[in-house]
């Protein structure tokens, strides 16, 4: 089966995410590409697409709602999962539950209507104090939103594997080891990961 993980980053994190995803795929699917979403142009030979994009002023990044209405018609005959990569777990801790499930829910509202997903997901990404003006920095800090890498791995590959088993043809997938803390190896993800 022929999986394409496409991805919309800017600083990195969402990239790191995607080619985790389709790494960790590719140990049950084994024909899994990892692309950025502006070199791809056409999703015809894919049997099922996962499409990542980090979050800015609460949407897609531009070149992601591109590639959603450039392909709309293809995807629509696709098997689609997407995520989103913000700050949500950076945000003060009453407001993280709630925060993540508001922008969840407003970023499902940017696709096409005819691009029916299979799962959605929200996942913090790296936040950098450098990442916000001085002033707000301090008060940010002073009411608890935290700085730093934020990704939940083991959330990550819990949401990959349930995509696997979805995916694989004759049955669940093999049990694959839960990575925490770091970015995991970037292993196998098809021909052009890590671009």
């Amino acid at each position: 089966m022929a999986v394409l993980v496409a991805f919309a980053s800017e600083l990195g994190s969402t990239r790191e995410i995607a080619q985790h995803i389709a790494s960790r795929l590719a140990v049950v699917l084994l024909d899994v590409e990892c692309r950025s979403v502006e070199e791809v142009d056409s999703v015809s030979g894919y049997e099922a697409v996962v499409v990542g994009s980090a979050i800015h002023n609460q949407a897609w990044l531009p070149s992601a709602v591109l590639f959603f209405r450039r392909l709309a018609p293809e995807l629509a005959k696709q098997a689609v999962w997407a995520f989103n990569v913000g700050m949500a777990d950076a945000l003060p801790k009453p407001f993280r539950k709630r925060g993540a499930a508001l922008q969840q829910k407003r970023l499902r509202g940017f696709l096409p209507p005819e691009v029916q997903l299979q799962g959605h997901r929200v996942f913090s990404g790296v936040y950098q104090a450098d990442q916000m003006p001085a002033q707000l920095r301090v008060f940010f800090q002073l009411v608890g939103g935290r700085f730093g890498d934020l990704r939940n791995w083991a959330a990550i590959d819990a949401w990959t594997d349930q995509i696997a088993a979805q995916l694989k043809p004759g049955g669940p997938p093999k049990p694959m080891p839960t990575t925490s803390g770091e970015n995991p190896g970037l292993g196998r993800s098809g021909p052009r990961a890590g671009q």
